[in-house]
Order: structure tokens, then C-alpha cells, then sequence
């Protein structure tokens, strides 16, 4: 029937066409997964659980598959993970006691709340998983739990393991023989080492389980594993092992350090610590297989003589451990999916190929700065990388200018460039006007970048003895004092800064004794002379204000420019704005607004006292608004509305700590950083065109089913448009009011009824005269 009607659609002139790539409000996570917590094997699989989400290696095709927060996952880091082979199921658990099942045919993912809402003891945290027959053995900071893999909920918890603390942590968890050579399970804790038979009646008895104290002084214990009838335990202090007299001694030739995972393999015993993997043989020989890692977190071993590292730098990597070898022969390394090498991330830049460029947080170390193109091909620029950044690093800002060349200030290392060849390039004090901090040789501290319409760049030299520096286009560089703004506090430096379209900066000064801190903001008209400081006109804003003028707190994290040439602060007290122009520099009246919700079932001020660490807006002039508790979508009618809030709870962001939001107006994706990754977001607002075309409206034809609205988008738009909706007769359906490229119509008309099915036309009339574009689309009921 439906194929039919497409065919009398085609028919009568609607032309039925296929989704764009990014389907509108499709979210995409972009997180690093080269660092693995876990992982394990699963037939010609290796599943992987990372600090952003998991991933599967296919060892016959290479093949890699990841599920992140966006695919269904509870989290972005589970840290513990195990594979249901009879059910064909990938369990996974997180610090907080919730577990996440992902059926590897279908890819559903389901997750479970039953250990994280126990509120026995204070911390839920699931340390290992195992899988035996229909139970998941949970081993978590407080006990050990048995989940039902048939019914899908807890059977039993065991907290209380003979003479030691009840809710004592298990590490770790085995099946094997015990002394009387009965099947048993053996428990890794934290006080020492437990043990009792399976066929035990009732295992929550604390005299069913056997105690033994392992290695002194170590009594803290991470992995246990069995090899040639023995118990070996890695402890805090090196390998342990048991003797037949039920005590525990150090096995020799390992280092004194965390032994973290154990695995056997055929012959020999595996095991790691952060730098090293080692064999232990029968006759208690040990030998160095791998070497040269820095966080080795996890081990397993199958039976065709295959090892499995997985390392919180290097992903996983496979090894062949064949007879009599003193080393293992890497056969795979360093496999994990493409993406960011760090996360998360602190700023954001959007270049005009749709691509997005990002820098580290200052808390990672060494932290570089990221591309990723259009495409999702990512590139890392840090000194692991890039010979010209040499032992460059603390990456904080970051600015795209008009021709396309990608500015990066650091907290220390000055000025790195990438223009829109790919060359690098890092700006210092040797071969630009940059200078080092007051009291250092060579530690330049660039604050802020930001470039004019013609491609001059602006740079803000924190704490330096002048401040301020102009690079034109042609690559000539010039310092300048600090400009003479009446009012500024003498102790201070130059932050971040924004160049707006009227030319003016706009620039945030910090406290020079913590330059966290900011006291204002300065408005600088250079009277298009960058290089003449003499005939500046500045002045310094740093009071706050109250009742909807002034600042709301002179604590400003960002400045931005909206769509209409107002300049927007964020601060610690909420959002505010000016209303400026050319003149803003001279004008004794200029005082931010605050802006006023609509509703006044909103309070009054936008986000008055709720932190705000970031502005930007869409190409609908819509503000997107990063905060601590989550993204707000704001839009402004009569006052401003809230369109939309963002958080862990309505969406798949990562976190509700927001760092910064960029948006690309041409394909209309919003970047989300948080301080867990970063997510993309596909918004309904584009770029408009520049003149009147036909209108491209998808899906189309349009199926609805029951009363659920549709999504029907219309794009080809241009500034400012009246979109009516229409039927073939010419009888006016519904209105619309177009702002930037992209609009959306919900199927129903002018009373709120969806519309029944038939043909409808589609009229975008420009508001200045531009002309009316014309489209169709067909709604199946």
C-alpha cells in the first residue's frame, strides 16, 4: 500500500527522498578509548572496556565496533567487564554498582540498578565479573553478589567471610579446587584470602568460608589465579604464592610492585604490573615477555598460545608466547578505536570545513590540542606527535581566524599555529613579539586569541610586561603596552578576549595573584590602528551590579558575540549582555543587562546565580549555555524562553558539567565538552542561504503513525522567512516563522490537529523581499 502511494506521489511531482547523513537530534559520542580498564575474550572477539565506553576487536577481520553513552551504555567508563558465552551477552560494571548488558546479535544494551541502590554500605563499587552457568558473580567493595542471568535480578549477597570486617572488598574471584581438591571459590580481599566449597548450603554462614592471611606484609590483595594446582595472589607488594602448609610466600624475580592481573597459559603463569608482563613457570622461573608500557591494566590468555595486554595508553595488544621464548612476540598492538588521544576537553573552535578543533583541560598533563575533521577523522597535535611542539604543552584556548589558520594559546609554551595547509608552527619569545612572565626566561603565557575581519590576530601575553600584541596578516609582529582604562586595578593581567565585528576587543583581566580569578572586562577601540597605541580608546568594567544591571559578578569565564552584534558574558552570577556598537569604548552609559525570562514561572533572569561557563549561538540566534548543571538551549521572543535543558537525565551528554558548547551553522551540529568527553549534537538550526531557492523538505514522504508527532524539516532557507503551510487547493494549513536554514513542522495545523494525509505545499516568502521558495511534501496516514 505505502509503495503504492509513493508511486502517485512520484507521480504527481513530490520527489521522495532519503535522510541526510546526520539525521536531525542524532548524538554521537567522541571520547578516547585507547585507555582500557578491562577486557576479555569472547570466540573471535576481545571486548574492551575503556575510560569512554567499550569496544570490541573482531581478530580475524580487524574489524572494531565501540558503544559509547549514545549507543545505550549507563556510563562512559565501566571498569569492569565479562562475556556470558551460553547468552551471548557482554556484562559490564561501574564504580557505582550499576551493570550494563549488551546483547552482542541485537546491540540492545539493558541496564541494571540492583547492587548500585543498596544502601548497606556506603560504596557499591563492582571491582571483577565472572560468569558461572546461570549466575553473574559480581565482586564489589562491600562483598560478593550473585546475579540471576535467567531472571535478570540478585539472588544472594555474601558480605560476612569468616573473621574478617564484614562488607570487606573482593578484588578478585576464581573457581577452582580447593586443598580437599573439591570445587570451590576462592576470593581475593582486602584483608586477606577466602575460601568454600560450592556445594556449601548456605554460603552467607561467615564459618562456611576458610581464611587465610597471604603474603606480610602486603595483606591487600588485587588478582588471584591457579597454576599447576597452586594459588598465586597478586598483592600491593609483588606475586605471592601458596604453600602446601596453607602459607604465602614472594615468588622471586618479579619487582616489589602492584602484580594487578593474573591469567594462566598453558605452561606458564601471566602476570603485570603497570610497565611489565611476566611468565612464571612451574619450577618458579620468571621471565620478562613485554616491556615498555606505562599502565598495564589488565591480562587474559587463550588456549592457542595468545596473550592478551590491555594498557591505559596502547589500548590492547595480542602477543604469541610460544615454548622455551624468554620474550612474546607482539602480533597486534595498540588496537582501539580512532578518536581524541585526552579528554576531555576545555575549548572548542569550529573551522569553516565543518570540523572542530579542541584543547585538553589544564588538568591533563601535557595536553595538546585535537582536530577532528567533518568526517570524524580525528588528528592529535601534542609533543607525542609532533616533532615542532618539542616538550610543548598546556594547551588551554583555542580560535579559528578568517582565512582558515587554527590559533592555540597555552599556559606557558606561547602560541602554537596551525594554518589551513596543515603546517605547524609554535610562536615565542624567539621569533615573535611575545614575552615570557614576569620573573621567568622562556615561560610565555598567551591568555587569549582573536583575529579581525582582514586576519590580524590579537594575543593577550598574561602577566608579561606588555600584554598586548598584534600579528597582520603578512606575519609582522607588534607589542603594546597595556591600554590606559581608567579604573582598572593596577595588579592585574590579560585573559581570554574577543575581537567582535565592529572590531573592538573585548578583553577579560585576571587577578595577576591567581589568574583564575577575573576583576572586569576592558573595552578596547583601537581606532584601526593596531600598532598606534596612541590614539586608544578603552574603558574598564568591574562593578557588579543588581536588579538586572550591570554584572551580575565581575567573576567572567567567557565573552561571545551573538548573531545581532550584542556581547554576552558569562559569569559566575548568570549570563548577561551589552548592547554595543562601534562606539562601545567611549560610551559612559554602557552597562550589561541582565535577560529576562518570559515566563515568570522561571523566576526573572535567565540563570540569575547559577554559574555559567560558556556562550555561543546557533544560526537561529538561540544561546547555548554550558553550565555545572547541565547545557541550556535559550531563545528570545518577547523576552527569552528556555527551549531546551540538557542533562544526563533528558539526554546523552556525558556529564552535567558543562566546560563549552561551539555549534557549526553549516551542518547545524552542536559540540557539547563536558568533564567526562565530548558529544556532537545534531540541532535543527543551520546556516541560511543567501538567495531564494527551492526548498529541500525531508522525510518525505512523511508516515505517521498514531498521534505521535512527526519531525519534518525544511531547509534552503534564507535569514528571515514566513513559512505557510498549504494544501493543493490553496486553504492555509499552518504558519511558521523562519530564523536561519532550517525550520520544522510538527504535521499540524492551525488548531493543533494533525493534518490528515495528501499532498502539501510548502512557502518560504523572505521578510525583506527576498522572494517566496516553494517545496512539497507528502503525509501518509
Amino acid at each position: 500500500m505505502i509503495c503504492a502511494v509513493i508511486q502517485i506521489l512520484a507521480f504527481i511531482g513530490v520527489v521522495v527522498t532519503a535522510w541526510p547523513i546526520y539525521g536531525f537530534q542524532q548524538w554521537v559520542a567522541h571520547t578516547p578509548m585507547r585507555n582500557v580498564q578491562a577486557m576479555v575474550p569472547a570466540g573471535d572477539m576481545v571486548w574492551a572496556a575503556t575510560s569512554g565506553g567499550v569496544f570490541s576487536y573482531h581478530t580475524v577481520s580487524g574489524e572494531i565496533g565501540r558503544y559509547d553513552v549514545t549507543d545505550g551504555l549507563y556510563d562512559v567508563q565501566p571498569q569492569v567487564i565479562s562475556y556470558d558465552a551460553g547468552r551471548n551477552v557482554v556484562w559490564m560494571g561501574y564504580v557505582d554498582g550499576v551493570l550494563d548488558a549488551l546483547d552482542v546479535a541485537s546491540g540492545s544494551i539493558t541496564t541494571f540498578f540492583d547492587i548500585h541502590r543498596s544502601t548497606r554500605f556506603p560504596s557499591p563499587e563492582i571491582l571483577r565479573l565472572a560468569v558461572l552457568g546461570d549466575s553473574l558473580l559480581a565482586a564489589t567493595s562491600f562483598g560478593l553478589v550473585v546475579f540471576d542471568l535467567d531472571r535478570r535480578e540478585v539472588r544472594d549477597t555474601y558480605s560476612q567471610f569468616g573473621t574478617l570486617a564484614a562488607g570487606s572488598a573482593v578484588r578478585d574471584l576464581m573457581i577452582a579446587a580447593l586443598p580437599d581438591d573439591s570445587r570451590g571459590l576462592w576470593l581475593a580481599l582486602e584483608g586477606g584470602l577466602a575460601f568454600a566449597a560450592l556445594s556449601t548450603v548456605n554460603l552467607q554462614d561467615p564459618d562456611s568460608w576458610t581464611v587465610e592471611q597471604t603474603v606480610r606484609p602486603s595483606r591487600s590483595l588485587e588478582a588471584i589465579d591457579m597454576f599447576g594446582r597452586i594459588v598465586y595472589v597478586g598483592t600491593d607488594r609483588g606475586l605471592g604464592r601458596r604453600t602446601s602448609a596453607g602459607t604465602y610466600e614472594i615468588v622471586d624475580g618479579l619487582p616489589a610492585r602492584p602484580i594487578t592481573d593474573l591469567a594462566v597459559l598453558s605452561d606458564r603463569l601471566l602476570a603485570i604490573d603497570a610497565f611489565k608482563l611476566y611468565a612464571v613457570r612451574e619450577g618458579g622461573t620468571t621471565v620478562v615477555l613485554a616491556d615498555g608500557y606505562l599502565g598495564l591494566q589488565s591480562v587474559v590468555a587463550e588456549a592457542d598460545g595468545m596473550a592478551w595486554v590491555a594498557d591505559s595508553e596502547r589500548g590492547i595488544n595480542q602477543y604469541v608466547v610460544r615454548d622455551g621464548t624468554q620474550r612474546a612476540e607482539l602480533r597486534m598492538g595498540d588496537i582501539f578505536p580512532g578518536g581524541p588521544f585526552d579528554s576531555p576537553f576545555g575549548d572548542l573552535a569550529v573551522d569553516a570545513a565543518g570540523g572542530i578543533w579542541a584543547t585538553a583541560v589544564e588538568s591533563v598533563e601535557e595536553g595538546g590540542f585535537y582536530h577532528m575533521a567533518a568526517d570524524g577523522t580525528w588528528t592529535n597535535f601534542s609533543s607525542r606527535f609532533n616533532e615542532e611542539l618539542g616538550d610543548h604543552g598546556n594547551f588551554l584556548q583555542v580560535h579559528v581566524d578568517p582565512s582558515g589558520n587554527s590559533w592555540v594559546a597555552s599556559r606557558g609554551s606561547g602560541l602554537a599555529v596551525v594554518r589551513s595547509d596543515g603546517e605547524l608552527e609554535v610562536y615565542d619569545q624567539d621569533n615573535s613579539s611575545l614575552l615570557p612572565a614576569a620573573g621567568t626566561s622562556g615561560f610565555v603565557i598567551v591568555g587569549g586569541v582573536g583575529s579581525n575581519q582582514d586576519g590580524g590576530v590579537w594575543v593577550t601575553n598574561t602577566t608579561a610586561s606588555r600584554p598586548l600584541h598584534f600579528r597582520t596578516r603578512d606575519g609582522e609582529w607588534t607589542s603594546l603596552p597595556a591600554p590606559d582604562c581608567s579604573g582598572t586595578p593596577p595588579t592585574t593581567a590579560f585573559g581570554d578576549l574577543l575581537v567582535d565585528s565592529s572590531g573592538l576587543l573585548w578583553i577579560l583581566v585576571q587577578d595577576i595573584g591567581n589568574l583564575r580569578l577575573t576583576r572586569g572586562i576592558v573595552v578596547l577601540d583601537t581606532n584601526d590602528t593596531p600598532g598606534d597605541p596612541t590614539d586608544d580608546i578603552c574603558q574598564f568594567i568591574g562593578r557588579e551590579g543588581a536588579l538586572g544591571r550591570g554584572l551580575p559578578s565581575v567573576r567572567i569565564h567567557s565573552v561571545a558575540e551573538d548573531r545581532v552584534g550584542r556581547i554576552w558574558v558569562a559569569t559566575d552570577e548568570g549570563p548577561a549582555f551589552f548592547v554595543a556598537g562601534a562606539g562601545a569604548a567611549s560610551d559612559p552609559s554602557l552597562e550589561a543587562s541582565w535577560p529576562i525570562w518570559s515566563s515568570r514561572q522561571e523566576a526573572s533572569f535567565v540563570l540569575h546565580d547559577l554559574p555559567v561557563v560558556g556562550i555561543t549561538t546557533d544560526p537561529s540566534n538561540r544561546l547555548w549555555m554550558a553550565t555545572r548543571e547541565g547545557a541550556y538551549l535559550v531563545e528570545e521572543t518577547n523576552n527569552f524562553d528556555l527551549v531546551h535543558r540538557f542533562t544526563t537525565r533528558s539526554s546523552p551528554i556525558l556529564s552535567n558539567v558543562v566546560n563549552t558548547i561551539a555549534v557549526d551553522g553549516a551542518s547545524g551540529r552542536v559540540f557539547i565538552s563536558t568533564d567526562r568527553g565530548l558529544v556532537t549534537y545534531d540541532g535543527d538550526a543551520i546556516d541560511p542561504v543567501e538567495n531564494v531557492q527551492r526548498l529541500f523538505i525531508y522525510p518525505n514522504p512523511v508516515v505517521i503513525a498514531g498521534d505521535a508527532d512527526p519531525d519534518i524539516y525544511i531547509e534552503g532557507l534564507i535569514k528571515e522567512t514566513d513559512i505557510r503551510i498549504m494544501s493543493v487547493s490553496g486553504e492555509l494549513v499552518g504558519q511558521i516563522a523562519g530564523s536561519g536554514g532550517r525550520a520544522r513542522w510538527n504535521a499540524r495545523d492551525e488548531d493543533g490537529r494533525l493534518v490528515p494525509s495528501g499532498t502539501y505545499i510548502v512557502a518560504a516568502v523572505g521578510r525583506n523581499g527576498e522572494g517566496t521558495a516553494f517545496g512539497k511534501v507528502a503525509i501518509i496516514r
